[in-house]
């Protein structure tokens, strides 16, 4: 994971590990942050491809 000021975009905290035990499906993830905020975000997983959304 890169360090904040390294890139203007926010980086997901997930690891491989967690996608190499997730089942093939949508998994939901709700990321809470320091300020409050919430957010929540949508994988899909089939086989070794995974997609997210946050729709």
């Amino acid at each position: 994971m890169r360090r904040r000021d390294e890139s203007d975009a926010p980086q997901s905290p997930v690891k491989p590990e967690f996608f190499a035990e997730v089942n093939d499906g949508r998994v939901t993830l709700t990321f809470h942050f320091r300020s409050g905020a919430q957010i929540t975000y949508f994988i899909t997983k089939s086989g070794t491809t995974v997609t997210g959304s946050t729709t």
